[in-house]
């Protein structure tokens, strides 16, 4: 008979009952709303990694065009500009950026839209590319005359979501990372003209002019 009472009594207050009903939904949506906060925010954190790491490869690649005082460009120098990736990079780790700075030239006459690396070197955690057509590389447009000699810049970097890693790991990748990368093409300003080619070209430590 009690329990009549109750029942009777709360179907005869709405107020208990949207104040139930308001409790259910907002335990339902709860989670959903925590979700998206939490895309919201790691979103938010991995552009502003990518934003990093582009400005990164523009910098590394606006300052090698410059060149330097001798050609091919000195090792301290190229070093120092390989090193600014702690200062661009910051807040965040640069221990595992991996960057290839390349000197490019194009010829589209032998090698159509596909351009020629004449010298190129590597940070720590990466590999130089060789030296002859970069058969997986296309001239960017802005840089398809024949003899244009520019500075490619590729920077990559593994990135690890602060709540999301677990996803990751369930798409297929063990380690709960993805990788960014960037190629930023930046034209010669520095270096010099070799033979009859009215461009100047930066030649990297070790390296020798495009022939």
């Amino acid at each position: 008979m009690r329990q009549l009472k109750l029942t009777a009594a709360l179907l005869s207050d709405p107020t208990r009952r949207c104040s139930g009903s308001a409790i259910t939904e907002f335990a339902l949506i709860l989670p959903v709303l925590l979700l998206i906060f939490a895309g919201v925010t790691e979103y938010a954190h991995a552009i502003d990694h990518w934003r990093k790491l582009t400005l990164l490869a523009r910098t590394v690649s606006d300052l090698t065009a410059q060149g330097d005082v001798q050609n091919p460009i000195g090792s301290p120098l190229m070093d120092d500009i390989l090193a600014s990736s702690n200062a661009v990079l910051r807040p965040f780790d640069s221990a595992g950026a991996r960057i290839v700075v390349s000197a490019l030239g194009v010829d589209l006459t032998k090698l159509n839209l596909i351009p020629k690396v004449c010298s190129s070197i590597a940070g720590a955690n990466a590999t130089a590319r060789g030296l002859g057509a970069a058969n997986d590389l296309t001239v960017p447009v802005g840089f398809q005359t024949t003899g244009v000699r520019y500075i490619l810049t590729e920077a990559s970097m593994d990135y690890r979501p602060v709540l999301g890693s677990a996803l990751v790991k369930l798409l297929g990748n063990s380690q709960g990372t993805f990788t960014f990368k960037v190629s930023m093409p930046w034209p010669a300003r520095g270096g010099k003209k070799y033979g009859a080619n009215p461009y100047t070209e930066v030649v990297l430590p070790g390296g020798a002019e495009c022939k």
